[in-house]
């Protein structure tokens, strides 16, 4: 299979271009400038893997880009834009680059050109469970995550004509990935599996759903979160500060 993988920058989208080198794809790997190459050191012995820089945020660069490589069978959107905002003020800016990042190039890649996919196709594009909640200081990257989630539903039922599959994966705290040693720690607390995932446990997920064992998934969220997203934080505290019997 020839596959696109969009944010090679990423330690998950690292761990899935190894898994598929490993399993004998062809693989064309995107990333940004400014974190450009972080994988490379992973993946540079495997055959079949080609690296173009590509910024997602301009769309006439995501246009170059798709008329310059088509022919896929599976294409994971990877790519995202994060940024802790501040309480009491709207940074326009930033916002529309997390709309550009995380939303309109998905779109534009996989709306705009028939040629960039083959009929039967699969396309994943990788969410966060910050798509279920209200946010503190990321109201823009929960926002558009959340939206992707009706993008894949769209997409699905855009491109089902073709035998085009569209789904999204939602990873919870992966370790390695995000924030501080702190809230690692408080992540686990809350994680019913009480550790974080890892990169190539949700790399896995990605890899079903480009193959043919996920041909009738569509249009479907899958949440790689160890069960973080099925706690009610208050009701945990409240049984485990319950004395047992009462």
């Amino acid at each position: 299979m020839k596959i696109l993988v969009v944010g090679a920058d990423g330690a998950v989208a690292g761990a899935l271009i190894v898994a598929l080198a490993e399993s004998g794809h062809e693989i064309v790997a995107t990333y940004s400038e400014e974190v450009a190459g972080e994988n490379r050191g992973a993946v540079e012995s495997k055959p079949g893997v080609t690296f173009v820089e590509l910024d997602c945020a301009d769309s006439s660069a995501v246009d170059a880009f798709a008329r310059e490589y088509m022919g896929f069978d599976g294409a994971v959107y990877a790519n995202m834009y994060f940024q802790m905002e501040d309480l009491g003020s709207f940074d326009v800016a930033q916002w529309n680059l997390s709309l550009a990042h995380n939303l309109t190039a998905p779109m534009q890649l996989f709306s705009g050109y028939p040629s960039l996919l083959n009929d039967g196709a699969s396309i994943a594009i990788v969410t966060s469970t910050e798509a279920f909640r209200g946010s503190f200081r990321a109201a823009a990257y929960a926002a558009t995550k959340a939206a992707a989630h009706n993008l894949v539903m769209t997409l699905a039922n855009n491109l089902g004509a073709r035998g085009i599959r569209a789904n999204a994966v939602a990873p919870g705290w992966i370790g390695g990935v995000m924030d501080t040693d702190e809230v690692f720690k408080m992540s686990r607390g809350i994680t019913p599996l009480g550790r974080l995932g890892s990169p190539s446990e949700v790399a896995d997920v990605i890899e079903f759903l480009l193959s043919p064992k996920a041909g009738f998934v569509s249009g479907s969220v899958i949440t790689v979160d160890g069960g973080y997203t099925g706690v009610d934080t208050i009701s945990k505290f409240e049984a485990e500060s319950t004395p047992e019997g009462d």
